[in-house]
């Protein structure tokens, strides 16, 4: 049987919970335990501080989703999202425009990494590559480890960027009805998951920005989906080619026992989130996305209160009978007190107006919107009808 190195030992002791340090010992002792693998999350700078993040784990043996894949394949995906385990406290060398730095993972094998240039880092495309390097063994002949991620390149004077929440604001979730949820989670894939009506064409706009813009907004997603999910949402975007960005989701620990809990807790690191977005881009303006099922409203105010001056309008899309909730509606006065439009939105279509009226986005946007839109509603029409076919790609 492999021996337990004090490599792992020490793995072990970072591994958490006692369940996780149980399955990760009994793994290693039955050589049960993966290659390890670096999952890199898209990082971003603001032209002289670069934020890095990744992620150790398991080899998850998970195929790009395909036309016509069955229920059972997209339940074992789900599956193996729960069941590979992160591997704590190993060391990650991360290498960035001639600078490296050696991080190590926490508990859920996530590591963070930061550089600061003193000049203007010389971007020449809006990505740029960051590498990645695992510096321990964590099974034995496990061979190089590494990987290439992206960083989103944010430097100059832009009108404004996008924070976006994810679950029923991009992609139909039904977060606040636990049985529909479940369906969603165990029997689609990033694939077959739906976006809200005309969502991939609004963001292509508010990316691109006003008529003659240079540079393209970024576009940030924060969200109450735990880590897990990333590359399900990740091949979501690319599939629905809604514009790429740095996900910021959240740290917790999930099994495979607890999956259908994802996007849950009090949802406070949101805001945690989007302060530090603020705080990393002080020169930049946003536009906030939510929905009114998970306090987005609430946590989109206490932003605006923190930070006068640096959000230009609140969209909320708009979950059962939101326009009638007195909370909601109190909020939305308490917006308009600090001259921060927050519109309660049925549809994609409204936001869209408001931002071509407010120069967020240009006229020549318009009629690619129309254009999703008018295809969107025709296909959820038909999915009534025929529930698991394949959708089209926008």
């Amino acid at each position: 049987m492999p021996i337990i190195t004090k490599t792992f030992r020490y793995i072990l002791r970072k591994a958490g919970s006692p369940f996780r340090r149980a399955r990760l010992w009994i793994k290693k002792r039955l050589g049960w335990l993966g290659v390890p693998t670096i999952e890199p999350y898209m990082g971003f700078s603001n032209g002289h501080d670069v934020y890095i993040s990744g992620n150790v784990m398991e080899d998850k043996g998970l195929d790009k989703p395909k036309p016509g894949q069955n229920l059972g394949t997209n339940m074992l995906a789900m599956f193996k999202r729960y069941v590979s385990d992160e591997i704590g406290g190993v060391r990650v060398k991360v290498s960035f425009n001639g600078k490296s730095e050696v991080v190590e993972t926490n508990e859920l094998g996530i590591f963070h990494c930061s550089f600061r240039f003193e000049e203007q880092i010389p971007a020449n495309n809006h990505f740029e590559e960051v590498c990645f390097e695992l510096l321990d063994e964590v099974v034995e002949n496990q061979g190089e480890i590494i990987a290439t991620g992206q960083i989103l390149m944010v430097s100059g004077k832009l009108p404004l960027g996008v924070v976006s929440d994810i679950d029923d604001t991009v992609m139909v979730s039904h977060s606040t009805k636990t049985l529909k949820k479940l369906k969603l989670m165990l029997f689609k894939n990033a694939r077959t998951r739906v976006p809200f009506e005309g969502v991939g064409a609004f963001y292509r706009a508010l990316r691109k920005g006003a008529e003659g813009q240079k540079h393209p907004n970024p576009v940030f997603y924060v969200s109450s989906s735990e880590w897990n999910l990333y590359d399900l949402l990740v091949d979501f975007f690319e599939f629905r080619k809604i514009p790429a960005g740095p996900l910021l989701l959240q740290e917790m620990e999930h099994s495979i026992f607890q999956f259908w809990k994802s996007g849950g807790g009090d949802h406070e690191h949101k805001l945690e989130k989007i302060r530090f977005l603020f705080s990393f881009f002080p020169e930049l303006d946003f536009v906030l996305i939510g929905d009114s099922g998970q306090r987005d409203p609430s946590l989109y105010l206490q932003a605006v209160r923190e930070c006068p001056g640096r959000v230009k309008a609140v969209y909320i899309r708009c979950i059962g009978k939101a326009h009638k909730n007195r909370q909601t509606l109190e909020i939305t006065k308490e917006m308009e007190k600090v001259g921060v439009p927050m519109l309660l939105i049925d549809n994609t279509e409204d936001a869209a107006r408001h931002a071509l009226l407010n120069g967020f986005i240009a006229p020549s946007s318009m009629p690619d919107i129309a254009r999703q839109l008018h295809e969107d509603h025709n296909y959820s029409i038909a999915d009534s009808f025929y529930p698991e076919r394949e959708p089209a790609s926008s």
